[in-house]
Parts: C-alpha cells; sequence; structure tokens
C-alpha cells in the first residue's frame, strides 16, 4: 500500500517536470509538492492537464 502511495508521487514528479518543461514558454509553473504530485500519479494526464487548466483559470 505504502510502495504504491510511494511510486504513484514519484510517477506524478516525472509527469509534473515534463509538463513543466513543455509548458515553460507560455509563462505557467504547476507547483511540484507531495500532494500534486500524487494527483499527478494518480489521475495520469488528465490530473496534469487538469492541474494547468486550475492554474490558468485561477491564478491569471
Amino acid at each position: 500500500m505504502l510502495f504504491t502511495v510511494l511510486k504513484k508521487m514519484v510517477i506524478g514528479a516525472f509527469f509534473l517536470y515534463g509538463a513543466n518543461v513543455l509548458i515553460q514558454q507560455t509563462g505557467l509553473h504547476i507547483v511540484m509538492n507531495p500532494f500534486t504530485a500524487f494527483l499527478a500519479g494518480f489521475l495520469g494526464l488528465p490530473g496534469v492537464l487538469s492541474l494547468a487548466a486550475i492554474h490558468f483559470f485561477i491564478f491569471r
């Protein structure tokens, strides 16, 4: 159980890093913390896109 959670957090951190590299030219930046890493790892690509959309619509 704990290993699965940690694995999803690591995968999510890689997803977030990749997304931040791809969207850096637009001025967006998704914060990397344990919650966002877990969310991105648990939901996958739709989770990363959701985090980017939330950041764009709320913080812009």
